[in-house]
């Protein structure tokens, strides 16, 4: 609740609104922020609006940026493609598991030996000591998840509640939004006075 009075009163309703992408700034634009607001002496809100960054707390990593002379752009860079674990049978996986208790525990060379990751090799001794089932290394992924639609009328059935989710999230913003504008007219002037919003 503090961060959406902060950015509300910084920004105004813009600053309420959840953007669907990261914003990204230029070294220029990040320069000439920190500049503005130690060197020209404009207020913080001030740099917030003219160089329509989101939040305070941008800002001031810049400034801490700038000062110890890391201040950088971040590039583009092509998505690494995450490297996927070999797909692993049940019965693999109990070999594996087997393979690990005889050999006290060793995960390590479980990962070598079987080429998978520790991390695996952790997960599935773990679970099958914490119940001794070896039921509980079946891959159920998927099963509980809601299904894909299948037809037209699934689709737009899904495509209604997510707007209807969208709906209610609007609505909860501008609500609040309003009472913020009611709240800041009875003289409420600085971005850090929040304690008169507390009861």
């Amino acid at each position: 609740m503090t961060k959406w009075i902060k950015q509300f009163l910084l920004a105004g309703l813009a600053g309420l609104i959840r953007p669907k992408h990261n914003q990204k700034y230029s070294l220029k634009t990040k320069i000439a922020a920190v500049k503005d607001y130690q060197l020209n002496g404009l207020a913080s809100r001030e740099v917030l609006i003219k160089y329509k960054i989101r939040h305070i707390s941008q800002l001031k990593q810049w400034i801490i940026q700038y000062n110890s002379d890391k201040l950088t752009v971040a590039y583009a860079t092509r998505k690494r493609v995450k490297k996927m674990g070999r797909k692993v049978s049940f019965d693999e996986k109990k070999q594996i598991v087997q393979w690990t208790i005889n050999h006290q525990n060793n995960y390590k060379e479980a990962a070598s030996k079987y080429d998978i990751s520790y991390q695996r090799v952790y997960s599935w001794v773990r679970k099958y000591l914490h119940d001794h089932n070896w039921e509980v290394l079946k891959d159920n992924r998927g099963r509980n998840k809601d299904k894909e639609p299948t037809n037209e009328l699934e689709r737009l059935r899904k495509r209604v509640r997510e707007l209807e989710a969208e709906k209610r999230e609007s609505e909860v913003q501008i609500a609040f939004a309003k009472k913020l504008v009611e709240i800041r007219n009875r003289e409420v002037h600085r971005p850090d006075d929040i304690k008169r919003f507390k009861k």
